[in-house]
């Protein structure tokens, strides 16, 4: 298994796709800080009072987590990253050379999985490094705030972001294609997923009057995405089992896939 795992650690550093979403990562937390400090110090005068009006007359290292690292954009490079990773082996012939004559086939995608997961990490270090450095340097705003909201903001991100990271996995897996891996990724990221649970919600209140649970209470995305980082321990722990809940399901679901059909 740490073989396996030190075999696709290889792959991606090595990969053409790694460096240039690293240096894609990079530049989002750079566009991200700018943004930030034209916004919250105004350096121009273009917002004038308007940025006070919108909350930016202090920001704190948490809310920077969560607007940085769970914005669409930022999770679209993920998605890229993680099916581009998953469907190399496809496309450059491991699975039917190595995997077809192995009888644990399932370990090759949870190897695989946990590669990727440090891919991810490694994208969210350097995002945030970069973003939340330069603001907490640069930004006049900038207050840290609370170490305990800092930590918290940090783990939700950090679980759902690898939960979303397990989805796009499955559906690589499951269509054993970088297409379709790649746009049931991008409707979930940008927000597209969202809008038809919304629909749903609709329709649901529409029939059952008002039901104790919505389809956007059972989605990942809209949990994750529109979650109040400030909420309490016990909305914080759903949250928690919900991703663990997501996270399971997709990773047991590719390993299941992989043992049980035929190698291509």
């Amino acid at each position: 298994m740490i073989n396996l795992i030190k075999m696709n650690l290889y792959r991606m550093m090595n990969a053409t796709s790694t460096k240039v979403l690293a240096i894609v990562s990079a530049l989002f937390g750079l566009m991200q800080f700018g943004i930030l400090k034209l916004i919250a110090d105004d350096p121009f005068n273009i917002m004038g009072s308007m940025a006070s009006e919108m909350g930016f007359d202090s920001v704190t290292a948490s809310t920077l987590v969560s607007n940085f690292l769970r914005s669409s954009n930022f999770l679209i490079i993920v998605a890229v990253f993680v099916v581009l990773f998953a469907n190399a082996e496809q496309k450059c012939g491991f699975d039917k050379n190595i995997i077809g004559i192995t009888k644990h086939r399932w370990l090759h995608p949870l190897s695989r999985f946990i590669a990727a997961v440090i891919g991810v990490t490694a994208l969210m270090a350097i995002t945030g490094i970069i973003g939340i450095g330069c603001s907490a340097l640069f930004v006049n705003a900038f207050t840290f705030g609370s170490a305990t909201a800092f930590v918290k903001t940090l783990g939700l991100t950090y679980l759902g972001t690898v939960a979303l990271a397990g989805v796009f996995f499955f559906f690589t897996t499951a269509f054993r294609s970088a297409a379709g891996g790649v746009v049931p990724s991008l409707v979930i990221c940008t927000g597209i997923l969202y809008m038809i649970e919304q629909l749903l919600d609709l329709l649901v209140k529409k029939v059952a009057g008002s039901p104790k649970l919505l389809p956007t209470d059972l989605f990942l995305d809209a949990k994750f995405l529109n979650f109040n980082m400030d909420s309490g321990m016990t909305a914080c722990l759903i949250l928690a089992a919900v991703c663990v809940g997501y996270l399971v399901f997709s990773v047991g679901g590719s390993m299941l896939l992989t043992q049980k059909r035929d190698v291509k």
